[in-house]
């Protein structure tokens, strides 16, 4: 399949940026593991202790969508300058085209761009979420993030092209956040990704203050501590299993799916109308005389 210039991509699926890109707020924690290492367990705690609001990535398929300017950052990050040669630098200006309503950042968007957002915000906490169990964590992928692996031509790839929100969806995560992190494939590479992801971010060399590596099973304790936060009087809060991740992302696309299929049909209807009036026209002058 022909590749399509980006630049046509951005103007015939354009979507509004999600924010002005004026930042509110400092950024005040980034937390960087992959998906399914607790983001959603992790993003509830920190809005109890006053985060609110941490992105996680639900937030980049609810309309407005950010998945355009996701794509766009992912573009600059693998993408080298053509007058330099040199690979884009991400700045917080960048990031806060995203992030200027949030104070914190989670999931995939913060483990795919975690050198780049600890480098645009030097004052931010850094809290490393990792899973114990390696096999439990790929096996909770497949189930779920999993889906943005693969990009068969299917029924929602059809309707993709028929609405921006599911369009991005496909452009940004399938073809290509998720090879791209995934170093081509998940099924595949999964969990030596995961295992180096981990290495690299201990590996920066942060500071004891700026740097938590935490799992679940830790709890409030370690977690209060390092934000210097009080240890809420009540559990910490449950996670998110693939059954409900899926009915999630069903529920909030299916306004987009219903859109999709209505355009499709008006599509449909314009070339039917435009195939029989050159039908026509063709038997009028060729064999209506």
């Amino acid at each position: 399949m022909v590749p399509i210039p980006d630049s046509l991509l951005h103007r015939v699926y354009g979507l509004p940026p999600p924010t002005d890109g004026t930042r509110k707020e400092p950024m005040q924690v980034l937390a960087v593991g992959i998906s399914r290492s607790a983001t959603e367990s992790l993003r509830e705690a920190l809005h109890i202790l006053g985060y609110d609001h941490t992105l996680h990535g639900f937030d980049t398929i609810l309309p407005p969508s950010s998945l355009q300017a996701t794509y766009r950052l992912l573009q600059k990050k693998y993408n080298t300058d053509p007058q330099t040669g040199k690979s884009h630098k991400l700045a917080a200006e960048d990031f806060d085209v995203i992030l200027s309503n949030c104070v914190g950042v989670s999931d995939l968007f913060a483990a795919e761009f975690a050198p780049e957002l600890i480098a645009a915000y030097p004052n931010a906490r850094v809290i490393l979420n990792v899973r114990k169990d390696l096999d439990g964590w790929y096996a909770s992928m497949r189930q779920t993030m999993g889906y943005f692996d693969k990009n068969p031509v299917d029924w929602d790839w059809c309707k993709s092209w028929f609405n921006a929100d599911l369009f991005w969806v496909r452009q940004t995560m399938c073809r290509t956040m998720m090879p791209r992190f995934f170093r081509g494939s998940f099924y595949s590479n999964g969990k030596w990704v995961y295992e180096q992801h981990v290495a690299m971010v201990r590996g920066l060399g942060l500071p004891e203050d700026r740097l938590l590596e935490w799992s679940v099973e830790d709890g409030w304790g370690p977690l209060c501590e390092f934000l210097g936060k009080d240890v809420p009087q009540r559990e910490f809060p449950n996670g998110n299993p693939p059954k409900a991740w899926a009915e999630r992302i069903g529920k909030t696309m299916q306004d987009q799916h219903r859109h999709a299929i209505q355009n499709m049909f008006v599509c449909g209807a314009f070339l039917t109308a435009g195939l029989a009036t050159v039908v026509g026209c063709t038997y009028y002058l060729y064999l209506g005389r």
